[in-house]
């Protein structure tokens, strides 16, 4: 019996007719059957009957609860239920057509099975002919442990069906995220695509650094859902794999086929939740598109040096280059950069400053929250 809950239905069919052989001649009874509730709860359905008589082993019959309610009441407020005759006793008369009669049952012995406390079915012993018999307190301890070792084990089956679905509910979900990320990330290249046909037939140059600026920001939130997409952690995004992504999308932008440019990383490894990994990443970008656009100019061998720490859950961003130092040409357009990059670092408690140190400097630092995710 305990080894039911690794068998297959076919199997369980087998297995159930060889224990129900033995038990029956233990019992020295001549039938014997195991029902279940359904999900409803309002029917009980056979697992198994065998009758050892002519070896008939039968299954799926069905007592329905609202045709026998004297019974099932009595089932779910017993732990036993002893019937010495069935057609007398007012517990099980109203069986008598539809089941004792058919199946030429005089005396039973029937225990409720349970699981957590909860009645999930019955398991039946019952005495054929006319020779009525009652059951010895050694043949009710017997099956009443038949019937704890029976539920125990259909607990575990029941598990491991749950742990089954819950798998394969799990997959489908997985596929469904990654699907989701991989479509928006298209949707934004799309979008990408679009800005860049649209700045193919600018004819000034500021216009033209414009469109690559959205651009360039709208490729930092795409980076994102193409590394979620191929992560196999839906949640978190590692900060130095994205900050390489990102760099190395603002080379091609603003220095393609150039090598005026050296580019300097010092990363630490540090997994945030996407609502911090987006700050960062437009953060960066809008700092390091500063830096291609003002700082080198009459510049010779350039280098932006990129640093990423982390102190227990302090993390710390430094990024410098070696240009002329903050010297904003265009005072609008430096206060509408500084107003973006405040409230990006807003959105992650953090905080900034820019310095002159041999060329603009970048600080900013931040707490990671407990939990790894930023709370709204």
């Amino acid at each position: 019996m305990s080894k039911i809950h690794t068998l297959k239905r076919d199997d369980i069919d087998g297995m159930m007719i060889e224990f129900a052989q033995r038990i029956l001649a233990t019992l020295k009874i001549e039938r014997m059957s195991v029902w279940l509730f359904t999900q409803e709860r309002d029917s009980v359905i056979s697992m198994g009957e065998y009758r050892l008589k002519d070896k008939l082993f039968t299954k799926e019959t069905v007592l329905l609860k609202s045709k026998y309610p004297r019974y099932f009441e009595l089932i779910n407020e017993n732990e036993i239920l002893l019937v010495e005759n069935v057609y007398t006793n007012p517990a099980t008369s109203e069986l008598t057509n539809d089941y004792n009669l058919p199946n030429e049952i005089i005396s039973l012995m029937d225990i409720p099975l349970r699981i957590g406390g909860e009645l999930i079915g019955v398991m039946c012993f019952e005495k054929t002919g006319k020779e009525e018999r009652i059951f010895t307190k050694n043949e009710q301890t017997f099956a009443l442990s038949l019937a704890l070792v029976f539920a125990s084990n259909l607990e575990a089956r029941q598990r491991r069906a749950l742990q089954y679905q819950l798998d394969q509910e799990l997959k489908e979900k997985v596929l469904l995220i990654k699907e989701i990320h991989h479509r928006v990330k298209n949707n934004l290249t799309i979008i990408s695509s679009l800005i860049n046909l649209q700045s193919n037939k600018v004819k000034d140059d500021y216009h033209k650094i414009l469109f690559e600026e959205h651009r360039s920001k709208i490729d930092s939130i795409a980076i994102i859902h193409e590394l979620v997409y191929k992560s196999k952690r839906f949640a978190e995004i590692n900060l130095k794999s994205y900050l390489h992504e990102i760099t190395s999308n603002l080379l091609k932008v603003y220095y393609s086929g150039r090598e005026e440019i050296i580019l300097k990383m010092d990363l630490d490894e540090i997994t945030v939740d996407l609502s911090i990994a987006l700050p960062i990443g437009l953060i960066i970008n809008e700092v390091i598109t500063n830096s291609f656009k003002h700082a080198f100019k009459g510049v010779a061998d350039g280098s932006i040096s990129i640093k990423l720490k982390q102190k227990g859950r302090l993390v710390q961003l430094s990024i410098a280059d070696n240009g002329k130092g903050l010297e904003p040409l265009n005072k609008k357009e430096f206060s509408l950069g500084m107003d973006l990059l405040g409230g990006l670092v807003e959105q992650i408690d953090g905080k900034y400053i820019f310095e002159n140190k041999d060329g603009m400097v970048f600080s900013m630092e931040f707490i990671l929250p407990v939990s790894g995710k930023l709370q709204y």
